[in-house]
């Protein structure tokens, strides 16, 4: 009976300690493969519409299913401009850091317009809010919104519902006008 118990016991934790490697590498790995064949520096910082192809690989959805577009981005040196034209159909714009954490996500419905600016930077650190002059970094924003994130390094994912093939040459059109730049700080 003690060696049965023993047993369960012994596969009870093998398969929390699987399970719990699973749960927080596997995030890791999907987030390296979205971005880890397009790091060459011509790719940081720069808006790129997926192709087919491209966006069956990485997001497992079909060129008649949806429309898709990555801006890969450092914003180690500087603050990122994000200049998103979307059409007018069901989207949303995530952000993602280079682990796979969720940091920002609006959609149509939350933005109520289709044409927005955010600028995408660093928070700053526990030290810098203890010692530094917040009054100086504070500025505001009229012409769009703004977000701090805790990672510099990171990718935003543009996506839209196709409702019938046909909309994704017209689409592509209006999303390739969005634009990524780095604003040196």
């Amino acid at each position: 009976m003690r060696a049965w118990l023993y047993w369960i016991a012994v596969a009870l934790l093998i398969g929390a300690v699987s399970h719990l490697s699973y749960v927080l590498i596997a995030p890791s790995f999907a987030m390296q493969r979205l971005m880890g064949g397009s790091k060459e520096d011509s790719q940081i910082n720069r808006f790129v519409l997926l192709d087919a192809t491209e966006q069956l690989r990485l997001l497992g959805e079909t060129p008649t299913e949806a429309l898709s577009g990555k801006c890969i981005f450092d914003i180690s040196k500087g603050e990122l401009s994000v200049a998103a034209e979307m059409p007018h159909t069901f989207w949303s714009l995530t952000i993602y850091s280079d682990k796979g954490a969720d940091l920002y996500t609006i959609n149509d419905r939350q933005a109520g317009t289709d044409k927005f600016k955010l600028t995408v930077k660093q928070a700053p650190g526990v030290l810098d809010l203890l010692g530094g002059d917040q009054s100086e970094n504070t500025r505001a924003l009229s012409d769009g919104w703004s977000v701090e994130i805790p990672e510099p390094h990171g990718i935003a994912v543009f996506w839209m519902a196709l409702e019938y093939p046909e909309q994704r040459k017209h689409f592509s059109d209006i999303l390739s006008r969005s634009a990524c730049t780095l604003t040196p700080t």
